[in-house]
């Protein structure tokens, strides 16, 4: 009984629900989402997607924006794309 007491003295205590913590960002993050109809005229959504593109934090905007434009020119020749939307987040320098 004594050494479960010693023992129990010397341990640290853990929370039953640990906290998330975040990284700070060091890298640009990117988010790509497109949608697609069926019927434009009527509004019928058939399908969304999105895509998130990671890139190093010494890259500049300028070439970051080369990379989307070649990653969403093959999506957006397709003629049923109703609608896209870019978000880039930037680390604080």
């Amino acid at each position: 009984m004594i050494v479960f007491l010693g023992l129990a003295e010397d341990s640290s205590a853990t929370s039953p629900m640990p906290e998330e913590v975040k990284p700070s960002q060091t890298e640009n993050i990117c988010t790509i989402r497109v949608a697609y109809s069926l019927d434009r005229e009527k509004g019928i959504l058939l399908e969304e997607t999105s895509s998130t593109l990671t890139f190093e934090a010494s890259m500049s905007k300028k070439d970051i924006l080369d990379k989307i434009t070649k990653h969403l020119s093959n999506r957006l020749d397709d003629v049923n794309v109703s609608e896209f939307k870019v978000e880039c987040k930037f680390p604080k320098k």
